[in-house]
């Protein structure tokens, strides 16, 4: 994609870049005693103040960062191809054959219930893989709470007794083998008899 993330290490804030100071200079410097009529009205009056800000010379680097700005090259994009191949994320398959995803839930073939799968949206569609093997893809459906079936969905379930997946809980063995011996025993190796 054409950079390098660096990765911050752990409990050590000094290691943090100082991109979160900039709320806090905002809070402290823009907000203070303004007043404004609407958004629209803020938003004029913080454009203005940006650039009056932008345009003086920045204590840590000695530059201008409106002139910064201008000299810094901006690449174009990798190609969509290229971009669309680093948008997996990977998700739990529910019981019921769903993969929740954007705030819609996909369905993928019962087989896959419990299972993880990696999931992306590309080109429009909505698609999950199990390894490199494209299990399923959809339109993708944007609205919250969506729910989008897949044909076929529960195929050869009623087989399996309507379970498509085993439960995640424990359940107790009825072998039980408890030896059983009079009390007396015990009284005797307290000492009491």
């Amino acid at each position: 994609m054409g950079f390098i993330p660096k990765v911050c290490r752990v409990r050590r804030p000094q290691t943090k870049c100082k991109v979160e100071r900039l709320v806090k200079y905002v809070k402290d410097n823009f907000l203070p005693g303004r007043q404004f009529t609407d958004i629209d009205d803020l938003n004029r009056q913080a454009i203005k103040w940006c650039q009056k800000v932008d345009s003086k010379c920045h204590g840590t680097t000695g530059q201008i960062p409106l002139k910064a700005l201008q000299q810094e090259p901006l690449f174009a994009l990798p190609a969509k191809e290229i971009r669309d191949n680093y948008r997996w994320e990977i998700r739990k398959v529910t019981r019921n054959g769903f993969i929740s995803f954007d705030g819609a839930k996909y369905g993928v073939p019962w087989q896959y219930s419990g299972r993880e799968l990696r999931v992306r949206i590309c080109s429009e569609c909505f698609e999950a893989y199990d390894g490199e093997v494209r299990i399923v893809q959809h339109k993708v459906g944007y609205a919250s709470k969506r729910i989008v079936w897949l044909k076929g969905q529960y195929e050869g379930l009623a087989e399996r007794n309507g379970i498509a997946a085993p439960f995640s809980y424990a359940q107790k063995a009825n072998n039980e083998s408890v030896e059983i011996r009079p009390l007396s025993i015990y009284d005797k190796i307290a000492g009491v008899i």
